[in-house]
């Protein structure tokens, strides 16, 4: 019979287990993979870029690494654009070597060549490019008119230029150390202008869409100055495209010390002197020029007795700062202001752009109101004499219409309101 301990000593299974043992000696049973970030030595067939890590000791190879890219990161490289060089190391503008995620991806695939990772410091990138490179930034120049003879003169846009640093920087993040060229070329981008040329181009007028004049006493000197330089104010003035114009805003406070002298006004229904008198007409007469060119009108009030200078509800009053004549410029192009003074006679032209469409204006009475005399003593008449103070004029009530004929000839009727003026009492001073 055969002892216990001889039965193992003699067994198949011990040479088994020998031979076992062997290959772990070997290392025939140990993956790649298995290479742990403290110990092991990196096999054969590992690189990055041209870097060899074939049996560095694990620990060993980030040294190794960081001081293969040192150099590479000093290494004088050249910006080019246009035939300037700018000289830089990538070190100098904030690009390193990401020596963790270079060598994680060692540990994941010893044996094998990987392309070494770039890590770029956004800020100091984007801050010392821009200062190295800011040179070749050129700003945009928005398209821009000036009128010059009553016409709009154009200076076109020109589109601008901007070094792409966001392109710079991305592409540097694509690629690895060993593939960063020495000679980089400065990619640049268009700077298109804010305000482009056909915008300008849209905006220029080119005919006198409307046009009206009215007539007043040269020999009243101070009604003729105040006139006048209401007038003067207004001239070359510009309303873009949907703005509104404010009479009062534009002309401001009639004054002494703006310039306006005593005339006559009407103060409840009656003729007496007050600073700024005939600044009214050339409300009424840009009114009217405004009516003919089919603009907007947003705030217009008639006086309270018809005047003679414009046909009943053709007027428009104003009174700084209570009483304004409005008007907006619903067109899509500039409207331009012209005023002239001459003989006697107040013009105001409106440009903008042509259309072929026209306007007329249509009234109807409605009604008339006769006026009264009205009988004053004045202690400094002679007795028995009488002076007419104030001429009488009728009161009015009267529609108006605004026709618009478009180039076929149809045409569009447009109330624009009923008008009542009371009559002006006829006023007689008589001696006593």
């Amino acid at each position: 019979m055969k002892h216990r301990g001889e039965t193992w000593s003699r067994s198949p299974y011990k040479a088994l287990a020998f031979l076992f043992l062997a290959l772990l000696f070997i290392g025939g049973c140990t993956p790649a993979s298995a290479i742990g970030p403290t110990g092991g030595v990196l096999p054969k067939g590992t690189k990055v870029d041209d870097l060899e890590l074939s049996g560095t000791p694990v620990p060993e190879a980030a040294p190794k690494l960081e001081k293969w890219a040192k150099d590479k990161l000093e290494e004088s490289r050249v910006l080019l654009y246009n035939g300037t060089e700018i000289p830089m190391t990538l070190k100098d503008i904030g690009v390193d070597l990401d020596t963790q995620k270079t060598i994680e991806g060692v540990r994941l695939t010893p044996g094998t060549a990987l392309p070494s990772v770039l890590k770029v410091d956004l800020s100091k990138v984007s801050q010392v490019l821009q200062e190295k490179l800011g040179k070749f930034n050129r700003p945009a120049k928005d398209a821009s008119y000036k009128i010059d003879n009553d016409m709009v003169v154009i200076d076109p846009a020109e589109s601008g230029q901007a070094v792409d640093i966001g392109r710079m920087i991305s592409d540097l993040q694509k690629v690895s150390l060993n593939k960063v060229p020495t000679r980089i070329n400065i990619p640049v981008v268009e700077v298109p202008a804010s305000v482009n040329t056909e915008e300008v181009k849209k905006l220029a007028f080119d005919a006198i869409i409307g046009e009206y004049s009215t007539k007043f006493a040269v020999e009243d000197k101070n009604r003729s100055e105040n006139l006048t330089t209401a007038a003067k104010v207004l001239d070359r003035k510009v309303i873009r495209p949907g703005e509104t114009f404010s009479f009062n805003d534009t002309v401001g406070p009639r004054e002494p010390g703006t310039g306006y002298k005593d005339a006559y006004v009407i103060v409840d229904g009656e003729y007496v002197q007050g600073t700024g008198g005939g600044v009214c007409q050339v409300s009424s007469t840009l009114y009217n020029a405004v009516l003919l060119s089919n603009l907007g009108v947003v705030e217009r009030i008639p006086h309270a007795i018809a005047v003679s200078y414009v046909p009943a509800g053709q007027d428009a009053t104003v009174n700084y700062p209570n009483i304004d004549f409005k008007f907006k410029n619903d067109t899509a192009s500039l409207v331009y202001l012209r005023t002239e003074v001459k003989a006697g006679v107040l013009t105001f032209r409106i440009w903008g752009k042509k259309t072929e469409k026209s306007v007329r204006i249509e009234r109807q009475v409605e009604k008339e109101i006769p006026y009264k005399t009205e009988r004053r003593r004045d202690p400094k008449l002679p007795a028995g004499r009488i002076v007419q103070e104030q001429p009488g004029a009728k009161g009015l009530v009267v529609n108006i219409w605004k026709v618009i004929r478009d180039a076929n000839g149809n045409e569009t009727k447009q109330f624009l309101g009923r008008d009542a003026y009371a009559p002006a009492n006829r006023i007689l001073n008589v001696g006593s």
